[in-house]
């Protein structure tokens, strides 16, 4: 994994991508460029592991670009995904503010990937001394928690068919197009799931066969959308699958 000094053209971009974030629009200026002059650089090639479950958290990752999957391990070694992090979010950022300091995901790089690296000691003395900081780090952690729990909520009660309607839906959603691209392997599109890989395939055929989707491989091209929308029905609301 190599580490560089962040250029000013990456300065700007680190900069810009931060205050996307609502947690850091609550930054004053010399807070947030503290901040950026402590961040560094990373450039991770596809396989590698940025960094381990229960490691020590020192730093929080802004994807730059690239993909980063958030897994964690079976004791057989299977690979559980819990989410694909893209251009723009962060990783790790709740994990800088536990008591044990410690990631709670591996990261694994997907594809060839530029992560900037923000410091835990900074994050933690900006919390310490800027209320409204600290107030937009507890929203931002209370939202995911809302979000994981209305995940379990709707994976206890949903269907197979329900779930990859969901998945399609938020892709859709995320994509703004008809036409939607799997961010990952369908395998593992299972796994986030909660469903067999075999379960994925059967439900895409019926759908593709019910006119939902187009016929044929690769790119899905979102046919009839109504119907995914009225399948998943309110359970939608506050829905976020993989959102970690």
């Amino acid at each position: 994994m190599q580490q560089k000094r962040l250029t000013v053209e990456e300065r700007a971009d680190v900069r810009g991508l931060l205050i996307r974030s609502k947690p850091f629009t609550a930054m004053t200026e010399e807070e947030l460029s503290r901040l950026v002059d402590r961040t560094i650089r990373y450039d991770l090639s596809e396989g590698e592991v940025a960094f381990c479950e229960g490691s020590p958290a020192q730093r929080s990752l802004v994807v730059a670009e690239g993909a980063v999957a958030g897994v964690r391990y079976t004791e057989n070694g299977d690979e559980k995904l819990f989410r694909c992090f893209k251009r723009g979010d962060i990783i790790g950022l709740t994990a800088m503010f536990l008591p044990e300091a410690c990631y709670l995901l591996t990261a694994r790089i997907m594809r060839p990937t530029r992560v900037y690296g923000l410091p835990r000691e900074v994050l933690q003395e900006v919390a310490e001394v800027n209320s409204c900081f600290a107030a937009r780090m507890l929203e931002y952690t209370s939202m995911r928690l809302r979000t994981s729990l209305n995940q379990v909520d709707f994976f206890t009660g949903s269907s197979a068919e329900q779930r990859v309607a969901a998945f399609l839906l938020q892709l859709h959603e995320e994509q703004s197009s008809e036409r939607i691209e799997l961010p990952f392997r369908q395998k593992q599109v299972a796994v986030l799931l909660g469903v067999r890989e075999e379960t994925v395939s059967r439900v895409l055929s019926q759908f593709r066969k019910a006119g939902v989707l187009a016929p044929g491989r690769g790119p899905i091209d979102l046919i009839d959308v109504d119907f995914l929308r009225d399948l998943v029905g309110g359970q939608r609301e506050h829905l976020r699958i993989g959102s970690f």
